[in-house]
């Protein structure tokens, strides 16, 4: 006997039947009784719905094995393949002469039911009844305000909601505000101002709430400092206007042409040293135009260079002469919004690039800037003198220093964003990235748990497209190089957003090859005495008793939606 299970989505909803008993135990309560009573000695299939349809066992006949299985069910929060799984239960039971098709759902069903036809009969048992009371954080972010950071939330309901809910603000993990919210309207807009500085805001709805996946939702912070550069340079106007374009602090400390030069003197005293004192404060990002002086090959400023997101332009090697041949760009940050069509450089300055270098532009098959990280800290290289180009003439100039900028300030790592449970995902990974691993830093679904996918690789490399983490939370993607540094990208995994929608559920309605011989009644639980249904089972066309005698291959399907839809209120 087959089965096939498409589970609905995942939350640990109560049922009305036992208000202590979550519709995913009440679900697998009620599979393993109609197996037992129906299917012993059959054959079982089990299919789940994730985000392709998921084959948990497959004609199985061993009672163990089917129950394991069906305990070993567990929550998915991502896009749910609804019409693939039924798909594929039409398909697997295709030319079957004695076989059926049991559909269990919570009756919360977001995708339609009655465009697949099943050749065999085919039914569904409703686990639980009555509406979901829902109450769910559908936006949060973060803007600099006039004083610290603006907090901004929309709320969303489905239900009766006679009280507030309560609304907590965390910024790294520390309470910073508690306020409540009035969702009678189904909806409300909270404003939140002058938060504290942190990296990462958490907001947590608390109410009497039957579905947890969307009542937790994450925000990455806004600096409101202005970043330092300091800027070595000989001279060059265009450069330090672009720099400031992008609203950083700019400290200008004047070189010599030559890098054989020991001496500098910054914009704002004038004084020439020898050897210039390393700033008190270290810069966010230092940028070397032209060849860097011999101080910094030495000492602490040695130091502060390796240590520091460095931007450097000019390169040291060979020239090349290009002529002005095309720009090939390629796709990064760096160099978002940008084509450089047009653009005329005579010659490059041609040198090895470094293990962990990825070629951004390249001019007559020669690299022209290059990026990436040493030892965990962002490099950006210009193989070529501004002054040898029309590029500060270009309006892309300005655009191409902001990017650059906003690269090397991230690049020690940032947040992500938010992404769906269980999706795919880009993720920037350093060419010297040896190990990388998904780590979690808070569980937005309390008692589910936080299970972490595998690293993709490609090849012997860390690849670029992710699997995001399939329960909703907040994770950090590590990154760990050859000498023990790391970097770290906070991704968001949030639940669909689709299934928190419960006023769009569409009834279930399989459709069926087979002559109407009459209805089924309700969930093996109904037929233990249980109540809380009308006694029938969706839209099945053959009794129980009937499948009893003359089924062989049994397909359970369970829609997901059980899973994530939590108390039944």
């Amino acid at each position: 006997m087959g089965a096939i299970a498409a589970p609905p989505a995942g939350n640990a909803e109560q049922s009305s039947q036992d208000p202590q008993e979550t519709r995913i135990e009440r679900m697998k309560s009620e599979m393993k009784q109609y197996v037992k009573k129906h299917a012993r000695g059959s054959e079982v299939t089990l299919l789940s719905m994730k985000s392709e349809p998921d084959v948990i066992i497959s004609r199985e006949k061993d009672a163990k094995r089917i129950q394991d299985a069906i305990d070993g069910l567990t929550p998915y929060y991502g896009q749910a393949a609804y019409n693939e799984t039924l798909s594929l239960a039409s398909a697997l039971t295709r030319e079957e002469q004695n076989a059926e098709v049991v559909l269990f759902t919570d009756g919360e069903w977001k995708g339609p039911s009655d465009q697949v036809t099943f050749e065999v009969p085919a039914h569904t048992v409703l686990v639980g009844n009555g509406p979901v009371k829902n109450a769910g954080i559908q936006q949060f972010g973060i803007q600099q305000g006039k004083e610290g950071n603006d907090a901004v939330a929309v709320l969303g309901s489905s239900g009766t909601w006679d009280a507030p809910v309560d609304i907590r603000i965390y910024g790294d993990n520390k309470l910073l505000r508690t306020e409540s919210a009035d969702l009678a309207r189904h909806s409300a807009t909270l404003v939140l101002q002058s938060l504290p500085p942190a990296d990462v805001y958490r907001i947590e709805l608390d109410g009497d709430d039957g579905y947890a996946a969307d009542n937790a939702a994450y925000a990455f912070g806004k600096s409101s400092r202005e970043p330092s550069i300091l800027l070595l340079t000989p001279g060059n106007l265009f450069l330090v206007k672009a720099l400031q374009l992008t609203g950083a602090q700019v400290t200008r400390m004047t070189t010599e042409e030559t890098a054989s030069s020991n001496s500098a003197k910054t914009a704002d005293s004038g004084n020439t040293a020898s050897v210039p004192q390393v700033p008190k404060d270290p810069p966010d990002l230092i940028v070397v135009d032209g060849q860097a002086p011999a101080f910094t090959k030495e000492g602490s400023w040695k130091q502060l260079l390796e240590e520091t997101p460095l931007w450097s332009i000019g390169g040291s090697g060979p020239e090349v002469k290009v002529n002005g041949q095309e720009p090939k760009v390629s796709d990064h940050p760096v160099n978002r919004y940008i084509t450089l069509k047009g653009l005329y450089v005579g010659e490059l300055h041609k040198e090895p690039l470094p293990a962990w270098a990825e070629p951004l532009v390249t001019i007559g098959g020669t690299p022209a800037i290059y990026a990436g990280k040493e030892a965990g800290h962002p490099r950006l290289s210009f193989l070529f003198r501004l002054q040898d180009t029309d590029l500060p003439l270009s309006a892309e100039f300005p655009i191409l220093v902001h990017n650059a900028v906003s690269w090397l300030n991230e690049g020690e790592g940032m947040g992500l964003g938010r992404v769906t449970a269980g999706s795919g995902m880009e993720v920037p990974i350093a060419a010297d990235t040896e190990q990388a691993e998904w780590k979690v830093q808070h569980t937005g679904v309390p008692g589910a748990g936080a299970p972490v996918p595998e690293v993709q690789k490609r090849e012997r490399a860390i690849s670029s497209l992710q699997t995001a983490p399939q329960v909703p939370g907040l994770y950090a993607f590590e990154e760990r190089n050859s000498q023990g540094n790391t970097t770290s990208y906070l991704v968001e995994a949030a639940a669909d957003p689709f299934e928190g929608t419960f006023a769009s559920s569409k009834p279930v309605v399989l459709k069926s090859g087979q002559d109407d011989t009459g209805r089924a009644e309700a969930g093996a639980g109904e037929q233990a005495g249980n109540p809380g249904t009308d006694g029938k089972i969706g839209q099945s066309r053959y009794s129980l008793m009937w499948l009893a005698a003359a089924v062989v291959l049994l397909m359970i399907v369970t829609e997901w939606g059980v899973y994530q839809r939590g108390r039944s209120i």
